[in-house]
């Protein structure tokens, strides 16, 4: 518990000021245009596993409940630390894109599961784990240079 509230005052509470701050709304209509038509269902669009497409490679699948909410975060991490969020530099983004892939799954078990399967299935380049026995299929890379070099090796960058 006390992780989830670090992230929540860390993390989660300034991402969702700066998506309504003008500097927020702008970086996502310029940079995340897929995010931008979304933010008019902000509260509708619950409950999804959801897919983030960076230079046309699946880079990450996660699941929400409050599912704009969580992709706020990452255009947050985008907008101001890429390199360590997402292994790349901000001059080497050409495109980004934010996918909701499951219709609504309200039971947070049946969601993990599919958040699971999809990661097996997709293969984003940070969550290489799914098919090590004993890890969790959604894990990721840790942050930083790791992350870096499974870019660079997926040729999502150079």
């Amino acid at each position: 518990m006390k992780q989830f509230k670090k992230y929540l005052l860390n993390e989660f509470q300034p991402a969702q000021i700066w998506a309504e701050s003008q500097v927020g709304r702008s970086f996502i209509a310029k940079h995340i245009p897929s995010l931008d038509a979304l933010r008019p269902r902000e509260n509708d669009v619950l409950a999804r596993v959801y897919e983030i497409i960076i230079n046309g490679k699946s880079i990450y699948i996660g699941q929400s409940l409050r599912t704009i909410r969580r992709l706020y975060v990452h255009a947050h991490h985008l907008a101001y630390a890429p390199e360590i969020y997402f292994g790349i530099k901000a001059e080497e983004i050409q495109t980004i894109e934010f996918r909701l892939i499951t219709p609504p799954v309200f039971d947070e078990k049946a969601r993990l599961g599919a958040e699971e399967a999809l990661v097996k299935a997709r293969k984003p380049v940070l969550q290489p784990y799914h098919s090590i026995p004993g890890m969790r299929g959604d894990a990721c890379l840790p942050r930083g240079q790791a992350r870096r070099e499974a870019m660079i090796q997926s040729g999502a960058i150079q």
